[in-house]
């Protein structure tokens, strides 16, 4: 084999001339076929050039037969195999390429990565246990242990990997990240801001050092200070949407709309690898005309869906005056029956990605092609062109309408079940969600609520739990009535004609508090901070129907402060 022709060959790999480069390892293993390292280049060569990936597995598979236990071969295969989005073939070369070479640390993170998006958590955490003790000075594997031990909501694990990581690395600025973000999540408010501060000193060029310093003054309630550091990290990393993001809700949150909505787009940079085939033009206000025939597509979850659906009325204007041709919407299939009868003039069709579908792309091809759709938008960019200030949202947003029949069946219902003031109770989003009792008041505290004299109660709280009922039942000597044949989780029709007949709703920032305030309906709510959607007020308004309370700071996770407040304003509201 010539040694010219292989200098030839690495020159022009390193150059980036893929092609060049490959030829010369043809030709080298033209005249020596027996080099398992040089077809290990011709692999690795081929592996930059999607139209050789064939070529590319042949060279490794060869490379093997010459060499059956070079782990550098069974990681490059295992790698083409991932960035063809093969994981699970991927993975079985990984194992091998680990087992064949158990000291590099980075075979076992790579074999981790690949298993995470799997979703295979155990055996990815042995391997970054590995990559550690393998490693132990590169923080990187540490990092990513106490990731995904987070992730796995681990969290107290994650918080001990990532101080032995710090141990052994105390100048990783990633690492005292990592373990601001883990204190964060377990709204240890104050120590993630320390750390965070740390993370920033220790690594002043890392985006994510003042990308998770600024989460946790965002947290703290030190939304100029969050978005004074919100701004480096974006300057220090212009194209990480999640950085854009946050720092579009830490302006949104100090009611600065002007720069934040056009940076709430950043949310749509992953989603749209997640879309295909949707019209060709993004709409805005000032394209208008009756052969424009928008479509607008859902994001993000039901309660949010409800709360962009208050935009919906300026739609509807302008399909009344001739500026649109027609308007088709995506909703959750269990929002459709309300939305078609609150606005009969769109067309409303299921969502094509469900929840548990996430990871597949949404194809809307065909819905497209029978609409005529000509232009799009997301639902969450309509209050960008519809609200972009404090005086474009009106007084009241009573934009659902509930059918009668069903009204006035629970206004008959309540009528049979004792009289008083009817107070629809909900406590929190979902059963068992991670870290409830930080977001959420729970079933423990309800007691200052269930106080109100003369009052009937009623649970909203859609994902019932019979024995969870009956101890706040037990505990607060009341009860709390069942609305007799209706699903709350499934039935949304049925649940806004319920809240309809209520006199007052009481719950956290959750479905139920969305169609609260998207009927007009009076409601009090007690979220753990104040957050985006106040828009630097002390209210919601998108909903101006309801009325706010957070934890202040020094009531750190104790509910019954607030909850009393919440309660006070109920007794005022329903004895007025």
């Amino acid at each position: 084999m010539s040694a010219t022709l292989l200098q030839a060959a690495f020159a022009s790999h390193r150059a980036g001339n893929l092609e060049a480069a490959i030829g010369y390892y043809k030709d080298c293993l033209a005249s020596d076929a027996g080099q398992s390292a040089v077809y290990d280049y011709l692999g690795v060569a081929c592996t930059g050039l999607p139209e050789h990936g064939p070529e590319a597995v042949r060279a490794f598979r060869r490379s093997l037969l010459l060499e059956p236990g070079r782990g550098s071969v069974l990681s490059n295969l295992a790698t083409l195999y991932a960035h063809a989005t093969d994981d699970p073939r991927a993975l079985l070369w990984f194992r091998r390429a680990s087992i064949t070479e158990p000291v590099r640390a980075d075979y076992w993170a790579r074999q981790a990565s690949c298993a995470i998006r799997l979703g295979q958590n155990a055996e990815a955490l042995v391997c970054l246990k590995r990559a550690c003790r393998r490693a132990p000075t590169d923080s990187t594997h540490w990092e990513h242990h106490g990731t995904l031990l987070r992730r796995m909501t681990r969290r107290a694990d994650a918080e001990r990997a990532v101080r032995n990581g710090l141990l052994i690395n105390p100048a990783a600025g990633r690492l005292w990240s990592s373990l601001s973000a883990t204190l964060l999540e377990t709204d240890q408010v104050a120590a993630a801001m320390q750390y965070g501060r740390k993370a920033t000193i220790a690594a002043p060029a890392d985006s994510e050092a003042f990308g998770n310093l600024a989460q946790a003054l965002y947290r703290f309630g030190q939304i100029e200070a969050a978005i004074s550091n919100g701004a480096q990290a974006m300057r220090l990393d212009s194209q990480n949407p999640v950085i854009t993001f946050n720092l579009a809700i830490y302006l949104l949150s100090n009611g600065d709309m002007a720069r934040g909505w056009p940076l709430y787009e950043a949310r749509l940079i992953p989603l749209r690898k997640m879309t295909r085939n949707l019209p060709p033009q993004t709409w805005s206000r000032d394209i208008f005309g009756p052969d424009i025939h928008l479509l607008v597509y859902a994001e993000q979850g039901l309660g949010d869906e409800v709360m962009f659906a208050t935009c919906f009325p300026e739609l509807q204007e302008r399909l009344a005056l001739g500026e649109l041709g027609s308007i088709t919407i995506e909703c959750t299939d269990r929002l459709r029956p309300l939305f078609k009868r609150s606005f009969p003039e769109f067309h409303f069709f299921d969502r094509i990605r469900k929840q548990e579908q996430r990871l597949h792309p949404a194809d809307y091809g065909t819905i497209v092609g029978e609409r005529g759709c000509t232009h799009e938008i997301a639902a969450g960019s309509l209050p960008k062109l519809f609200r972009p200030d404090q005086t474009q949202f009106p007084a009241k947003s009573d934009i659902l309408v509930p059918d009668p029949d069903r009204v006035a069946h629970w206004r008959d219902w309540l009528s049979k079940n004792g009289t008083g003031p009817a107070i629809g109770l909900c406590w929190r989003s979902r059963a068992g969600r991670d870290l409830g009792a930080v977001y959420y008041p729970g079933a423990g505290n309800l007691g200052s609520i269930l106080q109100s004299p003369g009052a009937r109660f009623i649970t909203l709280q859609y994902d019932e739990n019979a024995e969870e009922l009956a101890r706040i039942e037990t505990e607060n000597d009341v009860r709390v009535l069942r609305p007799e044949g209706l699903d709350l989780t499934n039935d949304l029709d049925g649940v806004v004609a319920l809240i309809s007949a209520l006199d007052v709703i009481v719950s956290p920032q959750n479905l139920v508090l969305s169609l609260t305030g998207a009927l007009g309906r009076k409601g009090y709510s007690m979220p753990h901070v104040l957050n985006w959607v106040s828009l630097g007020t002390d209210r919601m308004p998108f909903f101006p129907s309801i009325d706010v309370d957070i934890r202040r700071k020094d009531e750190g996770l104790n509910w019954d402060p607030v909850m009393g407040r919440i309660a006070e304003r109920v007794r005022s509201r329903i004895n007025s």
